[in-house]
C-alpha cells in the first residue's frame, strides 16, 4: 500500500488541507455527539395492564393473566412473559431481543391483545404501554412554592407537566404528592330510609343543577373549546340545598346526606427528607437520551420558577454523573496521550519525531468522531474507554513507521524515495498487525443480548480508530516525516532536483536486493538498551529448555490463580440508587403507614454519604388486596460507594426492629440490576412458599451475601364475596354488578365537578362509612335493579286488583242482601194489607148484611140541618181529599227529591272511589323494589391469601433475590447453587437463575465464543501474512501467555473478572500478535537476505526491540490514568480493561521478545534437521538408484568434474537441498 504514501508525498499540499478539514469535522463532530452514560442496557419491553373491580387475586389471574399470556404465545420473537396479579389488577411484562424492530413487536403485541378483550371481564380496562415497570426515571425533583399549595400543584399539572412530556425522549412525567379537596356527599342511612329516597335520584340531582359536565369539544374560529352542561353551583350550601324528584313532599340533598369539602384520597404520599412534598418524575422513552431529557426539563423549569415563585431541586438526576464521567474519561484520556508523548519523546529523543508520531493519535480520535456522529452512536463512557484503549494503541503504526524513518534518516537526508522505501519495510507488518486487532473485534457484532448492546459500540470506536491509525501511518505520517525531519537546505535542493511534485509522485523505493537490505540492517550500531536486553536474550537462547519450562510453569500458575480470581458482570458504576422497602406491621391506615415511615427516614437521613431520601407511601386510595408496602429512594452523596453506604444502612435498620420487613436493593444508573434472581417455579403456592422461607434463611447466612429477599409477602386478610348466580340473577343481578355496587360503596361514586372559589372540585357521593369486615360487607345495600322495580310494581298491581275485586264482590252481596230485605218488607207488608182486606170485606159483609136504619122523619129544618152538615161534610173531605193530595204531591217531591240526593252522593262516591283507584294505580306504578344486602345473594367471607401471584411463561413463581457483596458476584452464586443442590423439591417444582448472574453466564459464554472466534480470524490473517502455517502457530501457542499478565493485574488490584475485563483480553489476543508480527517480519526478510537462523532472530529482536517497548509502554502509560481511576468517571468499565490490557501488554512484550524468539529458533532449527535429513534420505535413494544400474548403461548417466557418474535428476535435487 506504498501508493497511499507515494500520493500523499506528491500531494503534500492537498494531504494538508485534508488534514485540517478532518480536524475541524472532528471536533464539530465530538461536540454534536449525543451523550449518555451507557448504551441502553433496558430490555426492550412492554406492559400491559388489565383492571377489573371486584376480583380477588387467583380470579384475576382465571379471567384475566391467562387470556393475556396466551394471546402474546402468538406473537413471534418474545424472549420472555411475566405477570404480577393484585386483587383487580394484573401487570403482564413481556420483553424481546435488541435486535427486533420495537415498533412492529408492539403492534403486534397491541393486536395480540386486542383479540383477547373479549376474553375478559366486561367491565376491565387495558393499557399497552412500552417500557419496563422496573426502568430508573430519567429526572425526579423537588417542587416548592411560597404560592398556595394546590395552586402551585394545579399550576405544575396545566403549565409545567405538558412542557415537560412534550421533551424529546420523555414517556411520561407525573406529580406526585399533590393534596386536593373534593365535595363530599355522604348519605346518611336512616334519613334515606325514612324520606324513601334512592341514591340516585342524588346523583341526578346533582348532575341536572349541580355539577358541571363534560361533554366534550365542539370547533370554533379560535381552534376547540370545551363545551360543558350545567349552571354549576358556587358554594357547599347551594350544592345541599339541590332539591330531590320525590313523590311527595319536597325534600333536599342536606335532608339525607351531609355535604363537606374534604381532602381527596391521594394514591401515594410523596415526602423528601421527612416532609411533605410535591414532587416531579420524568420517565424515559426507550433509547431516549437522559442528558437531552435533563437539559430540556432544566430549561422548562428554569423558565417558569420567577413566575411560579418556585423552587425546583432535582433529587436523582442522571445527567450531571454521565457528563461528570464523560469529562473524567476525557480528562484521563487527555493525561494518558500527555503520558504517550512522553513516552516516544524518551525512547526516540526527538521533539520532531514526537510530534510526527503523536499526531496521529489526536487525528486518529477526530476521525473517530466523524465515524460515530455517522453511524448514530453516542458518547459515553463505553466509547469514550474505547478512545482512550485507542490512545495507545492508534500510535503504534506511526511508531514503527516513524522509528523506520527515524533510524534511516540518521545515516543520511532522507529523500522522497527514502521515506517511500522506509515505509514499504514495515507497510507489511503494520497493516498485517492492524488487520489482525481488527479482526479480533469482528465476532462483537455477532454477540447478542446486553453483552452484545454494551460492547458492540466499544468494539466499533475501536476498530474505526485502528483503521484511522493505519491510514495516517502511511499518508500523514510520512508527509510530515519529509517535512520535519530534513534540514531546511536539504529540503530546498531535494525540491529543486526531484522536479516538484510530478518527481515525488514518481518517486520509488531504490532498487535494494534482500542481502544488501539484510546486510544494511544487521550493521546498524547497537545502543545502549539493545546491547542491555541483548546479553539477557542470549542467556534465554542458550537454555531454550530452562526458558520454556519456566514459561510453562508460569502458564501453569496462571491456570491456578485464575481460579482465585472473583468474578463479575460490569462492577459497580459509581452511581447506584439503592432502594429501601417497609413493609409495616400495621399498615391498614395512611396514618399507620406514615407512622411506619417516619422513623425510616431519620435512619436512613443519618447514614454517612447519604444526601437526600425520597419516600413513596401508600395512600387512601390504594387498592384493596394491594401491599401497603413503603418505599424509599436514597439518593448518594458523589463519590460515596453504594456497598459502604448499604451496609450503613443494614446497621442502621437493623435497630428499628424486625429486620424482615425491611429489603434493600441496589440497582446501576445504566438500569441494570445488580442481584441474582432464583425463581422457584411450582403450581403448590405453600410448597414454593416454604422454599422460599428456607432458601433465604440459608443464604442470609453466606458471607458473600449482602441480602436475600423473595416478593412473596405473607398472606394477607381479605373479604371474599362469592356470589350465588341463581339467587343474584333472580334479582337482576350479575357478579360485576355486585362488584361495582361495593366498589361504589367503599369508594364513593364519582359525580361530575363544582366549581367553588374559583376551583374545579371533583364531586363524590359516599353511602357511608364501612367497617367490620365481613359482615358490614354482607350488610351492604345493594342497589334496585329494574328487575326488582318491576317485580314490585306486578305485585302492587296484583295487589290493587284484588283489592277492587273485593270490593266489587262486597258491594254486590250488600245489594242482594238489600234486595232480600226489601222482598220480605214488602212480603210482610202484603201479608198485613192481605189481612186488612179480608177484615174490611167481613165489615161489608156484616154492613150488608145488616138490616138498614131508617131514620125518623126529619123537620125541614132537621133536614136543612142535616143537608147542611153534609154539604160541611163533603166540603170537608173535599178538603180533606185535596190536603191528601197535596200532602201526597209533597210526599211525591220529597221523594223525587231524596231520590236525586241519593244519585247525588252515590255518584260522588262513584267519582271518589275511581280517583282513589286512579292514585293507587299510580302508586303501584311507581313502586321500587326493595333493597337487598350483599348477604342475600352472596357468600361474605374473611380468608387469608396472597396479596399478589407472580407468573413467568405462564406457570406460578416466586422470586428470590440475592444481594451479592462488592466483587462476591461468583461466590454468592456458587452459595446459591449449593444451597438449592440441597433442597428437595415437591415433584413438578424446578429451580431457575435469572438476573444478573444469568445475564453473566450468558455473557461469559457468548464472549467465550467470541474469543475462538477472534483466534480463528487472528490465525487466518496471519496465514495469509506469512504464506504457511508454521510461524502463525507459533504466535498461537504463545496467545495464552498474555493472559498472565491479565490475570496477576487483576489479583493485584482485588478487581473482579467482569466482561470489562473479558473484553480487555479479546483485545489481548490482538496485541499479543501485533508487535510479534512486526518482529518476525523482519526476522523473515533477514533470513531472505542471506543471514542464517541465528543471527535472523537476535538482529530482528535487536532492530524491533525500540519500536516494540515504545508501542507497549505508550500504551501501558496512556492506560495507568484509567487503571489508577484518578477522576473516577466511568471507572466500572474502564479500570478492568485498563488493567487487564496494562497486565496483558507487560506479559505479551515480554513474551514477544523472549519466548517467540525461542519459539521461532526451536521451530525452524527443528524445520531445518528435517530438510537436511529429508535430503541425505532421498540422496540416498539415488546413490542407490545409481549402484543399481548395470555397467556400460551410459544412458542418463552425466559425467561430473571429479569423474564420478550420476544420473542427471539427481544434481538439481541435490543442490537444491
Amino acid at each position: 500500500m506504498t501508493f497511499l504514501t507515494r500520493a500523499s508525498l506528491a500531494n503534500r499540499a492537498i494531504v494538508g488541507l485534508i488534514t485540517i478539514a478532518v480536524a475541524v469535522f472532528g471536533i464539530i463532530a465530538m461536540s454534536s455527539l449525543r451523550q449518555e452514560l451507557t448504551p441502553s442496557m433496558t430490555q426492550p419491553g412492554a406492559y400491559i395492564s388489565v383492571s377489573s373491580s371486584g376480583l380477588s387475586p387467583d380470579q384475576m389471574v382465571q379471567l384475566a393473566t391467562e387470556p393475556v399470556e396466551e394471546a402474546l404465545g402468538g406473537v413471534s420473537g418474545l424472549t420472555s412473559v411475566s405477570s404480577t396479579t393484585q386483587s383487580g389488577n394484573a401487570q403482564v411484562m413481556v420483553s424481546w431481543p435488541f435486535e427486533l424492530d420495537a415498533d412492529e413487536t408492539l403492534r403486534a403485541i397491541k393486536a395480540a391483545v386486542d383479540g383477547a378483550k373479549a376474553a375478559l371481564p366486561k367491565d376491565a380496562t387495558v393499557v399497552v404501554q412500552s417500557g419496563s415497570a422496573s426502568e430508573l426515571p430519567a429526572m425526579v425533583l423537588s417542587a416548592g412554592s411560597t404560592t398556595d399549595a394546590e395552586t402551585f400543584a394545579e399550576a405544575l399539572e396545566q403549565s409545567v407537566l405538558p412542557e415537560i412530556r412534550a421533551v424529546s425522549g420523555v414517556r411520561a412525567a407525573t406529580l406526585e404528592g399533590r393534596e386536593s379537596q373534593q365535595v363530599e356527599v355522604s348519605l346518611r342511612p336512616a334519613d334515606v330510609e325514612r324520606l324513601k329516597v334512592d341514591p340516585a335520584m342524588v346523583l341526578a340531582a346533582l348532575q341536572s343543577n349541580g355539577a358541571v359536565l363534560s361533554a366534550g369539544q365542539v370547533g370554533t374560529d379560535e381552534g376547540q373549546v370545551a363545551v360543558n352542561v350545567g349552571p354549576g353551583t358556587d358554594s357547599i350550601e347551594a350544592i345541599a340545598a339541590l332539591p330531590l324528584q320525590v313523590t311527595e313532599g319536597a325534600v333536599q340533598i342536606q335532608d339525607v346526606a351531609d355535604v363537606t369539602l374534604k381532602p381527596q384520597p391521594a394514591g401515594s404520599l410523596s415526602r423528601v427528607n421527612g416532609k411533605a412534598a410535591l414532587t416531579i418524575q420524568v420517565m424515559p422513552a426507550l433509547g431516549a437520551n437522559a442528558v437531552e431529557i435533563s437539559h430540556g426539563v432544566t430549561a422548562i423549569l428554569d423558565r417558569y420558577s420567577d413566575s411560579l415563585k418556585a423552587e425546583f431541586v432535582p433529587i436523582f438526576d442522571q445527567a450531571p454523573y454521565i457528563e461528570q464521567s464523560i469529562e473524567d474519561l476525557s480528562t484521563e484520556g487527555g493525561l494518558g496521550l500527555l503520558f504517550a508523548v512522553i513516552i516516544i519523546f524518551a525512547f526516540l529523543r526527538s521533539w520532531r519525531s514526537t510530534i510526527i508520531a503523536a499526531v496521529s493519535i489526536p487525528l486518529s480520535l477526530l476521525i473517530t468522531m466523524i465515524a460515530l456522529l455517522w453511524t448514530d452512536n453516542t458518547l459515553n463512557i463505553f466509547t469514550l474507554a474505547a478512545l482512550t484503549i485507542a490512545i495507545g494503541r492508534v500510535v503504534d503504526d506511526s511508531i514503527v513507521v516513524i522509528e523506520n524513518i527515524n533510524r534511516h534518516a540518521e545515516r543520511k537526508v532522507p529523500t522522497v524515495a527514502d521515506i517511500v522505501a522506509s515505509v514499504k519495510q514495515v507497510s507489511g507488518a503494520i497493516i498485517a498487525s492492524t488487520a489482525t486487532t481488527i479482526a479480533v473485534f469482528l465476532p462483537i457484532a455477532f454477540v447478542s443480548g446486553v453483552t452484545g448492546q454494551l460492547f458492540r459500540p466499544f468494539s466499533i470506536t475501536v476498530t474505526i480508530a485502528l483503521a484511522a491509525s493505519l491510514v495516517v501511518a502511511l499518508t500523514i505520517v510520512p508527509v510530515l516525516a519529509y517535512v520535519f525531519l530534513r534540514s531546511r537546505g536539504a529540503r530546498r535542493s531535494a525540491a529543486a532536483t526531484a522536479g516538484g511534485v510530478a518527481a515525488a509522485s514518481e518517486a520509488e523505493a531504490p532498487v535494494e536486493d534482500a542481502e544488501s537490505f539484510a546486510r544494511a540492517e544487521m550493521s546498524a550500531p547497537e545502543d545502549r538498551l539493545q546491547r542491555g536486553f541483548m546479553s539477557f536474550l542470549g542467556a534465554t537462547h542458550r537454555r531454550p529448555v530452562i526458558t520454556l519450562a519456566a514459561s510453562t510453569a508460569v502458564l501453569l500458575g496462571t491456570f491456578v490463580l485464575a481460579t482465585q480470581i472473583p468474578t463479575d458482570f460490569l462492577g459497580e458504576s459509581g452511581q447506584q440508587s439503592i432502594t429501601v422497602t417497609q413493609t409495616p406491621e400495621k399498615a391498614a391506615t395512611v396514618e399507620d403507614r406514615v407512622a411506619a415511615a417516619e422513623p425510616v427516614e431519620r435512619a436512613l437521613q443519618g447514614v454517612e454519604g447519604v444526601e437526600s431520601v425520597r419516600s413513596t407511601i401508600p395512600g387512601a386510595s390504594t387498592s384493596a388486596g394491594e401491599e401497603n408496602i413503603n418505599t424509599f429512594d436514597v439518593t448518594l452523596e458523589k463519590g460515596s460507594k453504594a456497598a459502604e453506604v448499604q451496609d450503613g444502612i443494614d446497621r442502621k435498620l437493623a435497630k428499628l426492629g424486625d429486620p424482615e420487613q425491611f429489603e434493600v436493593q441496589t440497582a446501576d444508573a445504566g438500569g441494570g440490576g445488580a442481584g441474582i434472581d432464583l425463581r422457584v417455579i411450582g403450581d403448590d403456592p405453600k410448597a414454593l412458599a416454604a422454599a422460599s422461607d428456607s432458601l433465604i434463611e440459608a443464604l442470609e447466612k453466606e458471607k458473600s451475601v449482602q441480602s436475600a429477599s423473595s416478593d412473596l409477602s405473607g398472606e394477607q386478610p381479605i373479604v371474599q364475596v362469592t356470589v350465588d348466580p341463581l339467587k343474584a340473577a333472580a334479582l337482576g343481578f350479575d357478579q360485576q354488578q355486585i362488584a361495582a355496587a361495593i366498589t361504589a360503596a367503599l369508594n364513593g361514586t364519582p359525580a361530575g365537578s363544582v366549581v367553588l372559589d374559583g376551583r374545579e372540585r371533583d364531586i363524590v357521593i359516599r353511602t357511608g362509612a364501612v367497617s367490620g369486615g365481613a359482615d358490614a360487607v354482607a350488610a351492604m345495600a345493594l342497589p334496585v335493579t329494574s328487575k326488582q322495580t318491576a317485580a314490585a310494581q306486578k305485585a302492587a298491581l296484583d295487589a290493587l286488583e284484588a283489592q277492587q275485586k273485593q270490593k266489587a264482590e262486597e258491594q254486590t252481596a250488600k245489594a242482594a242482601r238489600e234486595m232480600d230485605d226489601q222482598i220480605a218488607e214488602a212480603s210482610t207488608q202484603r201479608s198485613q194489607l192481605g189481612e186488612q182486606l179480608g177484615s174490611l170485606r167481613s165489615q161489608l159483609a156484616q154492613l150488608e148484611a145488616s138490616a138498614p136504619v131508617v131514620p125518623a122523619p126529619q123537620t125541614p129544618e132537621t133536614q136543612a140541618a142535616i143537608d147542611a152538615e153534609r154539604e160541611r161534610q163533603e166540603q170537608i173531605a173535599g178538603m180533606l181529599s185535596a190536603i191528601g193530595q197535596a200532602q201526597a204531591g209533597i210526599e211525591a217531591a220529597d221523594a223525587q227529591i231524596a231520590q236525586l240526593r241519593e244519585g247525588r252522593a252515590e255518584s260522588a262516591a262513584q267519582q271518589e272511589e275511581a280517583t282513589r283507584l286512579e292514585a293507587e294505580q299510580k302508586a303501584a306504578s311507581e313502586v321500587r323494589g326493595t333493597a337487598v344486602r350483599v348477604g342475600d345473594v352472596a357468600t361474605v367471607t374473611e380468608e387469608m391469601t396472597a396479596p399478589s401471584i407472580s407468573r413467568v411463561g405462564g406457570e406460578r413463581v416466586v422470586t428470590i433475590t440475592v444481594t451479592p457483596k462488592s466483587g462476591q458476584l461468583d461466590a454468592a452464586t456458587k452459595a446459591l447453587d449449593a444451597a438449592t443442590a440441597q433442597f428437595d423439591l415437591p415433584a413438578g417444582a424446578r429451580f431457575e437463575v435469572a438476573g444478573v448472574s444469568a445475564d453473566q453466564d450468558d455473557a461469559f459464554g457468548q464472549l467465550g465464543l467470541a474469543m475462538l472466534a477472534a483466534i480463528a480470524l487472528v490465525l487466518l490473517a496471519m496465514v495469509m501474512t506469512f504464506r504457511n502455517l508454521r510461524q502463525p502457530t507459533i504466535l498461537l501457542i504463545a496467545v495464552p501467555f498474555a493472559a498472565t499478565g491479565a490475570i496477576v493485574g487483576l489479583l493485584l488490584t482485588g478487581t473482579p473478572l467482569g466482561l470489562p475485563a473479558l473484553i480487555g483480553l479479546l483485545m489481548l489476543i490482538g496485541i499479543v500478535v501485533t508487535n510479534a508480527i512486526v518482529l518476525l517480519d523482519l526476522v523473515n526478510k533477514l533470513r531472505e537476505g542471506g543471514a542464517d537462523l541465528a543471527e535472523a532472530v537476535y538482529h530482528g529482536t535487536r532492530l524491533r526491540l525500540r519500536p516494540i517497548l515504545m508501542t507497549a509502554t505508550a500504551t501501558i502509560f496512556a492506560l495507568l490514568p484509567m487503571a489508577f481511576g484518578i477522576t473516577g468517571g466511568g471507572v466500572f468499565i474502564s479500570r478492568p480493561l485498563a488493567i487487564v490490557v496494562i497486565g496483558g501488554l507487560i506479559s505479551s512484550t515480554l513474551l514477544t521478545l523472549v519466548l517467540v524468539p525461542i519459539l521461532y529458533l526451536l521451530l525452524e532449527r527443528s524445520r531445518e534437521r528435517r530438510m537436511v535429513k529429508r535430503a541425505e534420505r532421498r540422496a540416498r535413494r539415488e546413490q542407490e538408484k545409481l549402484d543399481a544400474q548395470e555397467p556400460g548403461e551410459d544412458e542418463g548417466v552425466a559425467v561430473f568434474d571429479d569423474g564420478s557418474e550420476g544420473t542427471d535428476d539427481s544434481v538439481p535435487a541435490v543442490q537444491r537441498e
